[in-house]
């Protein structure tokens, strides 16, 4: 059965849908509505329908995954093959379109078997199924649960070994009373393995204090990831390999048992702790996953905690690296500035490559203890929008189809003690501030701290959006080179936007979450062969075959025409100082253009064999049917040099008369002589002289000297390099 789902795309950098396209997570954690969070299963607490319209109301914010938790008492249930509620939950991600990282065992286990053997079950319910991203088998897994789970065999932080290489300071009855008490050592453990334990606790201790010296030496330019490769480990190693061997032993039947019932499927763990997550018992999974928050609003505690993640996949090159959970409370910080360190975090997250980052979380929790730890939601407990919120859809609207990093984060530090952001790319421009941000492309005044959003990668229209009320500046000649805007069409949920315009300057009044739509008329194209590539790669001096790319810009301007686009684009040959004839039709496709998607022209299979003869050379442009259309000229030819043809000879001439217009006409200039017969390298002005003649024959036309007599409109073109071929001058009849 061919693969229905996400799949770690062939860079094993990225994740891709099944049909191809890159899929960036836009995830979400969910642990249930607001006022039943974490008892979202619990009896008299379970409704389907509420999870469905959470799921569509993360969608609707810009969320393409669900994070979310198979916890209490679920683990009762599936067992026993009951599976109403886990059912219900994935058929309401499957409508409200949104994919499920399932995490698993969110409730309290002791044997690794118990494990692996529920980790099987529900692998094999929902083998196949497209709803699902993958699993997770178990947020946040520490030290601690390593250390209190049963496994077949001995534990491998017990060995025996350990003590003799890192003497414990605590005498073994210090340690036993330790793991009795504070270290709150299982109650299965014998008074052996709880002292094990102590020393195998303490050990971990000292090791974090090094890795903790260590980082702060570095300005915490580097992180525990790097520590664990570091020279400077060595001394920490055997203590290391225990530890990766306790969690290759808690990994190993899970994962075996998920990929028995379910082959294909992406498996992660949800790692807080960066040194369980730099083990390389990790290689075995498909994906990296590490939650991190930052704990103030810095630009340096993001920039740490994403060099966790940036660590993470130069230590597992062939893994995808996901930032499962992150966020910043609005307990702590107001929300609209809450909203711009977390978009700052999005966006970074973006540019280093990471496949997929998740908010924590959707919901705020009801007033109550630990504020801090109530307030991560993108909705507050009312059901009212954060800023966040309003902000997140702009930003999944950029991330989520992402097919590379690309663009720039420059994140600043405010007087207010937040941050700041400003992302470009040659497709969008992000900024944020207090009061005025952007500048004098793309500009928002308003009250308060602020988002504006301005993103055109999609071809033919821009799209604007503002986390607050204001004023929207854009200048389209700066942003796309425009020299002027015709017919230019400005709406917001289906309906005209009132706006005022000067030259290529649009402005508008635009309200929180609105997203404005900017529809550019096209008078015009430029059209430029973008490549031409013999058939197996074979020299001009023995290629046949060739195929060659087009693409279609408004005109003066980087904007490629909208995908929508169907007029007849052509393509034209001609060999040496031959007139141009038409020679293929362009067949339209969607290709990448530094991470974009525009829309191109294939010419396939074209005839570039008289390009052998070193003495020829071949011209190409385009045409673009019922429309105006200006090209650049693609020479072909094993000889570039400048060169002097000669000049047609006519066999006859033919007077044309009124009314017996010629329905096609060949243009041959026949002579440039530079001003003073000065040289190329020289030359500041030229004469050029052209002859005009009946299609496909020598004759040369003449004019009658009569009012009524033919009197075309002759035009010189000039393209420079690989420019569009433009007017320059009229013709002078003579």
């Amino acid at each position: 059965m061919a693969q229905n789902y996400v799949s770690v795309a062939p860079d094993a950098r990225r994740l891709y849908t099944a049909d191809g396209r890159p899929f960036f997570a836009v995830i979400v954690n969910y642990v249930g509505h607001s006022d039943r969070a974490w008892a979202q299963f619990q009896a008299g607490k379970f409704d389907a329908a509420l999870i469905e319209a959470d799921f569509r109301l993360a969608r609707q914010a810009g969320a393409n995954t669900i994070r979310t938790f198979v916890a209490a008492p679920l683990q009762n249930e599936f067992p026993k093959n009951d599976w109403t509620k886990l059912d219900a939950l994935v058929a309401a991600a499957e409508r409200a379109g949104v994919q499920l990282l399932l995490t698993l065992a969110d409730y309290s286990l002791t044997y690794v078997q118990t494990l692996g053997a529920h980790a099987g079950l529900i692998a094999a319910r929902y083998a196949g199924h497209p709803a699902l991203l993958g699993y997770d088998l178990k947020n946040e897994p520490r030290f601690y649960h390593l250390t209190q789970m049963r496994f077949p065999s001995a534990n491998p932080l017990f060995a025996p070994d350990l003590t003799a290489l890192y003497p414990p300071q605590r005498t073994p009855e210090a340690a036993l009373a330790w793991a009795r008490g504070d270290g709150n050592a299982a109650g299965w453990m014998s008074d052996d393995e709880a002292v094990r334990f102590a020393n195998a606790s303490e050990t971990l201790d000292a090791l974090l204090k090094a890795i903790s010296d260590w980082i702060s030496a570095r300005s915490y330019r580097v992180s525990t990831v790097d520590f664990v490769r570091s020279p400077e480990a060595v001394p920490w190693q055997a203590f290391l390999d225990k530890l990766n061997a306790a969690a290759a032993a808690w990994i190993a039947p899970q994962l075996n048992a998920v990929r028995a019932a379910d082959p294909g499927r992406l498996v992660t763990i949800g790692w807080s702790d960066p040194l369980l997550a730099a083990l390389p018992a990790n290689d075995r999974l498909d994906m990296i996953s590490i939650n991190r928050y930052p704990r103030d609003a810095s630009p340096r505690q993001l920039e740490y905690q994403l060099t966790i993640a940036q660590g993470l996949r130069t230590a597992f090159p062939g893994k995808p690296v996901l930032l499962t959970e992150f966020g910043y409370s609005t307990s702590e910080l107001e929300p609209a500035q809450a909203a711009i360190c977390e978009s700052a975090g999005w966006l970074r997250a973006y540019e280093l490559g990471l496949a997929g980052a998740g908010k924590w979380m959707l919901w705020d929790l009801p007033p109550g203890p630990n504020p801090k730890e109530r307030s991560f939601g993108l909705f507050d407990s009312a059901g009212l929008p954060k800023p966040s919120a309003v902000a997140l859809p702009a930003l999944a609207a950029r991330l989520a189809p992402g097919r590379a990093p690309r663009g720039r984060v420059e994140v600043t530090a405010t007087p207010a003690g937040s941050i700041a952001y400003r992302y470009t790319a040659d497709d969008a421009l992000f900024s944020s501030g207090n009061g005025r941000i952007g500048d004098a492309a793309a500009r928002w005044q308003g009250q308060g701290w602020a988002q504006l959003f301005v993103d055109w990668q999609e071809p033919g229209a821009l799209h604007v959006s503002a986390t607050a009320a204001g004023e929207v500046t854009l200048d389209l000649g700066q942003i796309l080179g425009l020299r002027e805007l015709r017919d230019t069409t400005v709406e917001a949920d289906g309906a005209p936007l009132p706006h005022t315009q000067a030259g290529s300057v649009l402005v508008f009044a635009i309200a929180p979450g609105q997203r404005a739509s900017i529809r550019l008329a096209l008078p015009s194209v430029d059209a430029k062969i973008a490549i031409l590539w013999p058939h197996d790669d074979a020299p001009v001096a023995e290629a046949r075959l060739a195929n060659l790319t087009a693409y279609l810009t408004f005109p003066d301007s980087r904007a490629a025409v909208p995908c929508d686009f169907a007029h007849p684009v052509t393509l034209w040959r001609a060999l040496n100082n031959e007139p141009v004839e038409p020679v293929a039709t362009g067949a339209p496709r969607l290709a990448d253009f530094n991470g974009r998607r525009v829309p191109v022209w294939d010419f396939n299979d074209v005839d570039v064999s008289a390009a052998r003869d070193a003495r020829n050379k071949l011209y190409f442009t385009v045409r673009v049917a019922g429309f105006p259309c200006r090209s650049n000229v693609w020479v072909h030819g094993a000889d570039a040099r400048t060169f002097m043809p000669d000049q047609y000879q006519p066999e006859s001439e033919g007077l044309v008369r009124a009314g017996a217009w010629p329905a096609a006409i060949d243009a041959r200039i026949q002579i440039l002589w530079p001003h003073g017969n000065a040289a190329v390298s020289e030359a500041h002005l030229a004469n050029l002289s052209a002859d005009l003649f009946a299609h496909g024959t020598r004759q040369r036309l003449l004019v009658a000297q009569t009012a009524d007599a033919w009197q075309p409109a002759i035009w010189l073109v000039r393209a420079v390099n690989n420019d569009p071929g433009e007017r320059v001058a009229r013709g002078a009849p003579r």
